[in-house]
């Protein structure tokens, strides 16, 4: 008989199959007919594939169960064999093969939901188990998976403090690129398509379908990435200007403009709009946000531009 046919065998059938499997396993003298056991499996050829297709399941079940800890059924004083295997066979052979496909798959599938933390106005720092820490800054989010907690997916900004472990590769993405971390003070602020890495301490390499290849970065140096542009300029950054917003500063290096428009929006509270022109134009300076309508004034001067607008609903425009 092929395996096709073996796998349509009806559960009737499989169930009897266990019936007897349960029976022979029984020592007491009168529980195993013997001869009738014969006469059934002589009476259809399926019946010998279903008995071995039920011993081979009986047979997995202990292994997975000393895999797992669990002692066997005579192992408990309580709990005889015809007992232990009885009630699990009497829900029949396929609800059996359900069981046993679950056992098996629980160990390789079976993982923590991710953790997602979301920040409104303040920000929030974020333990991790390794001992490890995230500062979340404002308006932002962060999810945690793995369970190593070694896959996290950040949509704003955030200060990160990685221990160094060998046995674990972290891995951050942002705005399409991925931050794999060796254990390390980094910085990273994301908007759309926009991303901004700075190192205080350790290196990372920043990777992506859209570099030519990955990038290192050591300690000093940052990142700026524009999708938009199709740029990735690497260059120099103060160790006190990495996480400045913690601080109240925004200090950029040749930065876009639709990420400074979003930090300052982040950071405090203005918003203003950026027409597609002006987007990827470019600012390098300092930016204190105490007073947030004083720093969007400083920027719009520092750039030569002009405010357009209101409050609440600025924009950027050419002079």
């Amino acid at each position: 008989m092929n395996r096709d046919n073996e796998a349509e065998l009806p559960e009737a059938m499989l169930a009897e199959a266990a019936s007897w499997h349960v029976r022979s396993e029984d020592e007491r003298p009168d529980a195993m007919d013997w001869d009738a056991f014969t006469d059934w499996l002589e009476a259809d050829p399926r019946h010998r594939h279903a008995f071995d297709q039920m011993a081979l399941t009986a047979d997995a079940i202990d292994r997975h169960k000393a895999e797992l800890g669990i002692p066997a059924a005579d192992e408990d004083d309580d709990v005889s064999p015809q007992r232990g295997r009885g009630a699990f066979w009497r829900w029949g052979g396929l609800a059996i093969a359900a069981s046993l496909a679950a056992i098996v798959a629980a160990p390789q599938f079976l993982a923590p939901a991710p953790a997602v933390y979301e920040t409104q106005a303040g920000s929030s720092r974020i333990a991790l188990a390794d001992g490890s820490s995230v500062l979340l800054a404002p308006h932002s989010r962060l999810t945690v998976a793995g369970r190593a907690q070694d896959r996290m997916d950040i949509t704003g900004g955030a200060m990160f403090d990685i221990r160094h472990d060998p046995a674990r590769t972290l891995t951050i993405s942002a705005g399409g690129l991925s931050i794999s971390d060796i254990g390390t003070r980094f910085d990273v602020q994301q908007q759309d398509d926009a991303v901004r890495v700075s190192i205080a301490e350790g290196r990372v390499r920043v990777s992506g379908q859209a570099l030519a290849q990955p990038i290192a970065l050591a300690a000093g140096s940052g990142l700026t990435f524009d999708a938009n542009a199709g740029t990735a300029i690497v260059a120099p950054v103060k160790a006190a200007d990495v996480g400045a917003w913690q601080d109240g500063r925004l200090s950029y290096d040749n930065a876009p403009l639709a990420l400074v428009a979003a930090d300052l929006r982040r950071y405090a509270g203005v918003r203003v709009n950026v027409p597609a022109p002006l987007r990827s134009r470019r600012f390098s300076g300092t930016l204190i946000v105490d007073d947030g309508e004083k720093a969007l004034r400083d920027l719009v001067q520092l750039m030569d531009l002009r405010l357009g607008g209101h409050a609440g609903a600025w924009r950027l425009e050419q002079r």
